[in-house]
Order: structure tokens, then sequence, then C-alpha cells
């Protein structure tokens, strides 16, 4: 399958720490912040996310969920798994001439992944995300000797790399608006990455 698969993608990392006023000889409130940080494991750190991907255009049919979850281990540095899944229904550019007939490429991808991102310069992050491609689907295919149109099913696998540059930007709270650029830089033939140049991913996080 080498049709273009849109795909959105939430990644989340975001600073948090606890401060207290530091008080002057006098006995008010001096200008300081004393930052307690916590030792070990720290439930605050953990990052719960996901991703939404649904697009209706013309013949195209395409919908999904990507749940992912994570740690903070520095104020920079995050990482984690996470896992999607998507269908897609897709005209088949051998078999596709409308009005006279019309067949589609039919199936799922399901890709597990894991992420890491580390923040460059205040809320500009670098980010990469490792995916191994799982795609089922049901294809039209011709029969030489009757020139009947037939369906069939093909697995393919494919590994993805993906590696660019994102941003957040805080809406309040703790929700924040995400935006990435990435490039897939293995380029297998079955990724459905595969001959796009450039990947844009966006999303809404909350909770982190």
């Amino acid at each position: 399958m080498k049709q273009i698969i849109l795909v959105l993608m939430v990644f989340a990392g975001m600073s948090y720490a606890s401060a207290q006023d530091v008080y002057t000889s006098s006995g008010k409130p001096g200008y300081h912040k004393k930052v307690k940080k916590k030792k070990g494991y720290d439930p605050d750190k953990i990052i719960l996310g996901g991703g939404l991907s649904f697009d209706i255009s013309g013949d195209y049919v395409i919908a999904g969920i990507s749940p992912m979850v994570g740690y903070r281990f520095t104020d920079h540095f995050s990482a984690g798994v996470g896992v999607g899944y998507l269908y897609f229904k897709l005209p088949d550019q051998n078999f596709y001439d409308p009005p006279a007939y019309s067949y589609y490429d039919k199936g799922s991808l399901v890709y597990p992944n894991i992420w890491a991102h580390y923040f460059v310069w205040r809320n500009i992050y670098v980010t990469g995300q490792l995916e191994f491609d799982m795609i089922s689907g049901n294809y039209p295919g011709l029969d030489f000797t009757t020139n009947d149109i037939y369906t069939y099913n093909k697995n393919e696998t494919a590994e993805s790399l993906l590696l660019g540059l994102g941003v957040k930007q805080p809406l309040g709270g703790r929700v924040s608006l995400f935006g990435q650029i990435q490039h897939e830089f293995l380029q297998q033939t079955y990724s459905p990455y595969y001959g796009q140049p450039l990947i844009i991913n966006f999303g809404i996080c909350a909770g982190l």
C-alpha cells in the first residue's frame, strides 16, 4: 500500500514544579522561590495522552485512535510507548474509473511505537518515534484468464523512523496545544509514510 495515510499523533511533555515563598529577616516574603524536587518515582511526571484521526474526503475514509503513556525523566526529556489503530478505505488506483466502476483498498493499520522528545529551547523540542507498522488489507485483483476482478487479503509489515521538531503552546492550567513536523527516514515499501517528504501532526493534550 503506497497511499498517503493521515495519522494525527499527540505527544506530551510538560514541566511541573512546586514552589514556596522564602521570607527575609524582616518577616516579609522575598522575591526568590525555592523549588522542591521529588526524588525517585514521581506520579506527577506520568504523561497520559492520545490522538484521534478522522477524515472523510470523497471516496477516502480514514479513522483511528492512538493512546500513549510516558514519563518525564527530566525537565527536558520525556519518553514512553504508544499504540495506534487506523481503519482505511482508499480507491485502488488500478481499478478506479468512476462512474463506470470503483474498487477500493480496505483494511487496518496497527502501529505500536516508542517515542521520545527533548526540549532544546523554551517550548521547542526535537522528537523521535520508532514504529512497527502492521497492515492488513483487502485489495482488488484481476484474473487474466477470465478477466474477472476478485478480492484478496494481504498482510504487510514495515518499520518507520520519524524524526523532527515540535512546539507546544500552553492553553491554561495543564492543557497544551502541540504541533510537530517530521520526516520518515527508512522509507520501506509498505510504510504508511512511504513517499511522503513531511508528516505534520498536531493535537491537544490535558492532564499532564
